[in-house]
């Protein structure tokens, strides 16, 4: 056999080196750019159409539930008087008259079940939240979608009572050495401020979202003449922070748009910041004060007739700024109106119309003649409510 030479090559040289597998990496983070794109266009999809991802969401949640073919589910079985008040917390009906309060899941179980003795029942309602109160009584339940959180009674005969998103109570009352008393709850039920008022009749109040600063709605004579004012204090305050007289028509209800305070008047909605200063106001434009609300997400809706009688109405939504976002001629009497989250939800005589804030149709119900009452939930669907059963409505 030949001689075989080797070399073993100039020692001074580096030794070789593996070569790396780049283009598997650079596979890998395309296949990550990709799915991060998809990832934002998603996003993007839901963010420009949020209706479309609350169907989505009703969906998947609903799955199961029995519908008819108009889309109602029949969830809830109750005997209500003519008097009962209704109100959707999280998921459960809550049914409450001078008599009794109820409230029933999903599943047709009731969570709670009580009789009471009131002169006149009210609600005050959140989404997941509620208080039922005596309307010239003194007694308070607090109730969430599991039952009765806790009761209260007020240290005074009930004027009214307001709950804002964080749970605070704001209880008007009638009480001994003076015209009325605003008394604030936290979410655990401790009172924390207390305002009297010797020389004026408060009507209601409410708390800020922050929770920080109340206002009180005040009637008193001013030249002869009865004038709304609104009055502002801070939380771990005994002095007013503000004393807004409002000019018009009187102040019907307080609530909250966005950040700023809301006082709905019979002839405008007055805007004021958390200090009580008049910011912006909304005027009606002659039109009258047919029904309000202000629990949408940054916007209020209102109900506007054009005569003291009649069908002829616009539903206009408003901002936190006072600026009209939409407004809609309507013919058909409104029976009920409710807001909750982006929509807007309209019972007519004849049919429901669910609306977004731009007064866009978002779905339409034309079977409505055995319904009292709707509630409009966050996530696009409704609640309606008949003498002996309630219908959830998935669009």
């Amino acid at each position: 056999m030949d001689k075989m030479e080797f070399t073993l090559g100039n020692t001074q040289e580096e030794a070789p080196k593996r070569v790396e597998e780049k283009p598997k990496k650079k596979k890998t983070l395309l296949l990550v750019i990709v799915a991060a794109v998809a990832l934002l266009a998603v996003l993007a999809a839901v963010l420009w159409d949020a209706n479309s991802f609350d169907g989505l969401r009703r969906r998947i949640i609903y799955a199961r539930a029995q519908k008819d073919e108009n889309g109602c589910a029949e969830l809830y079985g109750y005997s209500a008087e003519r008097t009962s008040r209704f109100a959707a917390l999280d998921g459960s009906l809550l049914i409450a008259s001078p008599n009794q309060i109820r409230l029933v899941d999903e599943e047709g179980k009731v969570r709670y079940e009580g009789s009471i003795r009131f002169q006149s029942c009210g609600i005050a309602a959140r989404e997941k939240l509620a208080a039922v109160y005596d309307i010239g009584g003194t007694d308070i339940y607090v109730m969430d979608s599991r039952g009765l959180v806790r009761q209260m009674t007020a240290e005074g005969t009930i004027l009214s009572v307001t709950l804002n998103e964080k749970g605070y109570l704001a209880v008007t009352v009638n009480g001994s050495g003076y015209k009325a008393s605003v008394n604030v709850y936290d979410d655990q039920g401790a009172p924390v401020f207390t305002f009297h008022s010797a020389d004026r009749f408060a009507m209601t109040a409410t708390v800020s979202r922050d929770c920080r600063s109340v206002a009180a709605v005040t009637m008193g004579e001013a030249d002869g003449v009865f004038a709304s004012r609104v009055v502002t204090y801070r939380l771990n305050s005994t002095e007013p922070d503000s004393k807004c007289d409002l000019s018009g028509g009187a102040v019907y209800d307080i609530g909250t748009v966005d950040r700023s305070f809301c006082a709905v008047a019979e002839d405008a909605l007055h805007f004021l910041s958390a200090s009580g200063a008049l910011q912006d106001t909304y005027s009606f434009g002659g039109d009258s004060l047919r029904r309000c609300d202000l629990k949408g997400d940054g916007f209020a809706a209102l109900l506007l007739g054009h005569y003291k009688s009649g069908s002829q109405c616009r539903l206009v939504t408003v901002d936190g700024e006072g600026q009209e976002i939409a407004s809609l001629e309507v013919s058909s009497d409104v029976v009920d109106l409710s807001v909750t989250g982006r929509y807007v939800a309209a019972l007519y005589s004849d049919h429901m119309t669910i609306y977004d804030r731009h007064l866009q149709e978002c779905a339409t119900l034309d079977d409505v003649s055995a319904v009292r009452q709707v509630m409009m939930r966050a996530d696009g669907s409704a609640v309606l409510a008949g003498i002996s059963s309630a219908h959830l409505y998935l669009p």
